[in-house]
């Protein structure tokens, strides 16, 4: 780049001389020895081989050489400005660009990159002057036209631009681009009539194409003119009574006017089209999905829809996806689950899908079908940490505790960068070592989800809880249920929990405080909380109340293996 520099300052001096001065360079020119002339082609040769080569400062000191011999080459002063354009240093370019275009003024290449530079540089007025006179020179050119147009504009003349269009019009014929590029200039001139004429033109020359009619409708109901957009409609429907694009636009249509019935069921027939594009149909239903939260009657209607896109789609996955949304929203997840087993069979690189999936069964309790397919998932998304959790969730709900701990272990490292999941992957960890009794893997796992997350309740109460069954460490236990019942409060089975964990540390009167506040906090519907009442009760030699509570806790259910022992010896063990 510094030898083009200092060509720059060639190039500001040959350009400060007169044009006197210019007449009489040229007649020197003219006047070259043959030697020199010679000396001036094998420079211009060497410096295009250079340039061909890719040694652009080697090809920019050819050519000032050139113009040092012969200050009035046309050609070497385009070169350099070439050279300068690839650079991207449009304002250094232009000077040499002009020049070369001074010197040789009927060379179309000149002008067409000199008005190039200029586009370039925001000078359309200028541009516009250069693509004027090439179209003068060469009326039948429609580049040339195309790029006036375009300055124009850029000018906003929009009656010239207008004019340019006609032009090439009467060249080439009627053409999309040309008319519908008048319409818009029309519509920005608020010539709406003008618009519409070229819209009609266009249809006249291409009568079997529907497209031109729709984009009328369209101008028509931009304008609140929708009887003019209801009569093009009509010959659509006329022209093709199966174009499902025509019956979308009836359907909106109708709604605007309110006849709602009329309105869905030109909205069925578009859905029954498998020719009309699924999107057109996943953009209708996404705005069913918002309206139809609070009317019964839309929600019957988007079912119908629903019905009609999978029919018309059965091989796209968006239609599946699309109803499976629907139904999750509305709580009927086997239903759900099976619109997303359609999906994922028809397209199993989502992985949002396979991840609701996986989450539905878990919503069912369905641990079997979760375990299974967040398997197959992880087969094809092996660095989605969420997979991990939720096959480990599902494995520990199997009571396949070493499988659950193998695939928690390794999806440990891709899950470190999301917190949330880390955390909660860490804690079905804990869980399910404590369920091998490894317990100090178990409470390791603990303190490191604690360490992430020092305020989650969840995690808190379940590393206390294990903590009082093993009777170990209550102090810290005892810390930890007290904050998650802080965090968390009147919720039973924390406050069961807290209430054990006094139970273990023998204050029976504060445990039967807070065991009373779990069984008042929707406790008394779990065995395993009754059962720790009546043991509460024992201790406070309350026997005979322990002995109900206890056969209470047997009729829930959920209760720990030694009670019936304890129901039967009327004590505990």
């Amino acid at each position: 780049m510094r030898r083009l520099l200092q060509i720059l300052l060639l190039a500001t001096l040959a350009f400060s001389v007169s044009s006197a001065d210019a007449q009489k360079r040229k007649k020197k020119t003219k006047e070259l020895s043959y030697e020199a002339q010679r000396k001036v082609t094998a420079l211009f040769f060497d410096g295009n081989k250079q340039k061909m080569l890719g040694n652009f400062e080697e090809a920019a000191g050819y050519y000032h050489d050139c113009i040092k011999i012969d200050p009035n080459h046309a050609a070497a002063y385009y070169e350099l400005g070439g050279l300068l354009s690839a650079k991207d240093h449009l304002a250094d370019a232009l000077p040499f660009a002009l020049r070369a275009l001074e010197l040789d003024p009927e060379n179309q290449w000149y002008a067409l990159f000199t008005a190039d530079i200029q586009m370039g540089l925001n000078d359309y007025r200028a541009a516009s002057k250069i693509y004027a006179k090439l179209s003068e020179k060469a009326p039948e050119n429609v580049d040339y036209l195309y790029e006036l147009a375009t300055t124009y504009l850029y000018l906003n003349e929009l009656e010239k631009a207008i004019e340019a269009y006609n032009k090439i019009e009467v060249i080439i014929g009627v053409n999309e681009e040309i008319s519908v590029q008048k319409e818009k200039i029309y519509l920005q001139l608020d010539k709406l009539d003008e618009a519409v004429a070229e819209l009609e033109n266009l249809i006249d020359n291409f009568p079997r194409e529907q497209r031109y009619l729709g984009m009328l409708a369209e101008v028509y109901t931009a304008n609140d003119m929708t009887d003019k957009a209801f009569e093009v409609y009509q010959r659509m429907k006329e022209n093709n009574p199966d174009d499902p694009i025509v019956h979308l636009n009836l359907a909106e249509y109708y709604r605007k006017k309110g006849d709602f019935e009329s309105s869905f069921s030109e909205l069925k027939l578009a859905f029954a089209s498998p020719a009309l594009n699924i999107d057109n149909k996943i953009q209708v239903m996404m705005s069913y999905y918002s309206l139809t939260e609070n009317s019964d009657k839309l929600i019957s209607q988007a079912y119908e829809l629903l019905d009609l896109l999978t029919t018309a789609h059965p091989k796209d996955a968006k239609a599946f996806a699309m109803k499976a949304d629907f139904l999750m929203r509305d709580n009927r997840l086997k239903e759900a689950r099976e619109s997303f087993y359609e999906t994922v069979r028809l397209d199993s690189s989502r992985f949002m899908v396979w991840s609701q999936l996986v989450n539905t069964s878990y919503e069912l309790r369905d641990y079997p079908a979760m375990e299974k397919d967040s398997r197959m998932a992880l087969e094809l998304f092996p660095n989605q940490g969420i997979l991990y959790l939720l096959n480990g969730i599902a494995n520990n709900s199997l009571k396949n505790y070493k499988e659950a701990v193998d695939i928690l272990n390794e999806g440990e490292l891709f899950t470190r960068t999301d917190t949330y999941v880390n955390v909660q992957l860490l804690s079905v960890l804990a869980d399910a070592y404590n369920n091998l009794d490894k317990h100090k893997e178990s409470d390791e796992a603990f303190e490191k989800a604690i360490t992430k997350d020092p305020n989650n309740p969840l995690i808190l109460n379940n590393y206390s809880y294990f903590l009082s069954l093993r009777a170990e460490n209550l102090d810290r236990a005892e810390e930890m249920s007290r904050k998650s019942n802080i965090l968390q409060p009147r919720q039973a089975s924390y406050q069961d929990t807290y209430a054990w964990i006094l139970y273990q540390q023998s204050k029976y009167e504060k445990a039967l405080e807070w065991i009373l506040k779990a069984l008042e906090n929707g406790g008394d519907k779990s065995g395993v909380i009754v059962e720790h009442y009546g043991d509460i009760l024992f201790k406070l030699g309350e026997e005979a109340k322990a002995l109900e509570q206890w056969e209470l806790a047997l009729q829930l259910g959920d209760h720990s293996d030694e009670l019936a022992k304890k129901v039967e010896t009327k004590k505990l063990p």
